[in-house]
């Protein structure tokens, strides 16, 4: 980097320190009562992870007031330990943050209008530094986050780095500490609870206490999530190289707008084996509206704007615009997780006609490191085809086991098509919380397949006409009647004619008959006729067998 760069960098950095200094000034003096919205106005305050990543203001705002054009939204970007407190002040009527152990604080006070957080997307934190890598990171720890930390610590007692760190409570220090938590040989200080809990760096014991109990190589600015990527990227702590742990979605949208380039992802996916396993690294995001009857007197909290959002940002509109964002490599940085998937449900293409169909399959959080969705039931819902109007009946039902698992078992009608619908709510996602932390799940829902026959119910086996003109239809079936509810119908139409399906002829079959036989006069000579046998009982609707041809004499 050239030393007008840097010097660029560093004014801007110095600018974003004074920023936050002035706004905590102006937070502290609290003078005025709190006022958050009107019926026209939707504050979401919340994390800066999707503000800085530019996710709120070309998907998040421009959809939800393209849904709900009687609102506009403004959004608070801070941490989320400084969002929660301002929620909690009365000043925003909704609110988007990203760390469990800060959200049940939030839950457990009365503060949510809702038993729990809504589920949203899900992304994953990543450890950025320079491509010289003078901790040593990439040679064993690419994806081993804690072991990453550990030679960081190391290379920086040994002035040969330096660790950005956002400090306080915003939920990537809170993931940032638990890392920590995870760590060996490094002298650290304990973060209380009410602060999100795990470690943190210290060159004293206990209880963490003051910012002047930070090592030299560690730096806590104070900063939001995209300039505290800038910091790191300028690095302008000494003649060390540093390294910056932050959201992909943020890192990747600086690096499309070239606001960074010396730094690289050097630890991502935690390995399943490495301390934290797999879920050391994921970045779940929740939405919450706040409760107007626990906040101070005074504030105007829009109920109903907030209650829009929650239901926008869950459909399967908000969810598809939140997982193409920045997904042009198909690895998008937010992942649609506010419903459940239904995996591994697949219908055979083709059944024996009247025969049971068993099929299994797994309902799970999308979310990695959540519980089994355990006791949860799963619908299967059909609606005749082609009848997109119609309204979808459930069929059969089946429930899941503690492994999420379900089976569900039912007899298939012709020419329908299946759904699977699983009902959301609350979930508990991590017991071991004080107080516990659950979220609320949308509802779920998969497309199968239409049933087709292996054996058709019905088939036309020999047609003939005679010189006045019958026509004698012989129709096989595939298997035995055993109610006298069924019906056969020959339909057809002439060329030259309309071309639309016309009933010709219908007769009832007996129960116990194999085949039967339909007469109808096709009327003048050399006419070319379209012929079809429309088959109908108990499991079929409207089974079509395939046509024929013929010209009378």
């Amino acid at each position: 980097m050239s030393l007008e760069t840097r010097a660029i960098h560093r004014r801007y950095v110095a600018a974003a320190v004074a920023a936050s200094a002035a706004l905590l000034a102006s937070a502290l003096v609290g003078a005025q009562p709190a006022h958050a919205d009107d019926s026209s106005t939707l504050t979401v305050v919340g994390t800066s992870d999707v503000y800085d990543s530019n996710l709120v203001q070309s998907v998040i705002k421009p959809g939800f007031e393209k849904a709900y054009p009687q609102y506009t939204l403004n959004y608070v970007s801070k941490g989320t330990g400084a969002a929660i407190a301002y929620a909690e002040a009365g000043t925003a009527s909704a609110m988007i943050v990203h760390a469990a152990s800060l959200e049940n604080q939030f839950v457990d006070q009365g503060y949510s209008a809702e038993k729990y957080g809504r589920a949203i997307f899900w992304g994953d934190y990543v450890l950025l530094g320079p491509a010289s890598d003078p901790a040593g990171v990439l040679t064993d720890d690419s994806h081993d986050i804690a072991g990453a930390f550990e030679k960081i610590a190391a290379a920086g007692a040994d002035h040969k780095a330096n660790f950005v760190s956002r400090g306080g409570t915003p939920g990537t220090t809170v993931q940032e500490h638990a890392i920590w938590g995870l760590t060996s040989g490094v002298q650290d200080c304990t973060v209380t609870d009410a602060n999100g809990g795990g470690k943190a760096p210290s060159t004293g014991d206990g209880a963490c206490a003051t910012a002047a109990d930070l090592p030299d190589w560690y730096h806590s600015t104070g900063l939001t999530q995209g300039p505290n990527v800038v910091a790191g990227d300028s690095c302008s702590f000494g003649d060390d190289d540093c390294y910056v742990f932050t959201d992909r979605g943020t890192y990747q949208y600086l690096v499309s707008t070239k606001a960074v380039s010396n730094l690289k992802i050097l630890t991502r996916d935690n390995s399943d084996s490495a301390p934290g396993t797999s879920t050391a690294l994921v970045n779940s995001f929740h939405a919450y509206a706040v409760n107007p009857d626990a906040v101070p007197a005074g504030s105007q909290i829009n109920t109903a704007g907030a209650k829009a959002f929650l239901n926008w940002i869950t459909s399967p509109t908000g969810q598809t615009a939140v997982g193409k964002f920045l997904a042009a490599d198909d690895d998008p940085p937010f992942i649609p997780s506010a419903a459940p998937s239904i995996t591994n449900a697949k219908l055979a293409s083709t059944v024996v006609f009247g025969k049971p169909l068993t099929f299994s399959g797994t309902l799970a959080n999308v979310t990695p490191g959540t519980p089994a969705l355990a006791g949860k039931t799963v619908d299967l819902y059909a609606v005749p085809s082609p009848t997109p109007d119609a309204t979808a009946k459930k069929v059969a039902t089946g429930t899941t086991d503690e492994n999420g698992k379900y089976k569900i078992a039912f007899t298939p009608k012709l020419n329908y098509v299946y759904s699977l619908k699983s009902a959301g709510g609350t979930q508990v996602e991590n017991a071991t919380l004080n107080p516990i932390f659950g979220d609320i799940l949308a509802d779920a829902s998969q497309l199968l397949s239409r049933v087709i026959l292996s054996t058709p119910p019905a088939k036309i086996v020999g047609l003939s006409t005679t010189a006045s003109h019958d026509a004698t239809v012989s129709v096989k079936l595939a298997a035995k009647t055993t109610t006298a509810a069924n019906t056969m119908t020959l339909q057809g139409y002439f060329e030259g004619g309309s071309t639309s399906w016309s009933n010709l002829v219908a007769t009832k079959v007996p129960s116990g008959v194999a085949s039967s036989v339909l007469k109808y006069d096709l009327g003048s000579k050399d006419r070319t006729w379209h012929l079809r046998v429309v088959y109908t009982g108990p499991g079929l609707t409207g089974y079509f067998s395939d046509q024929k041809v013929v010209t009378t004499k």
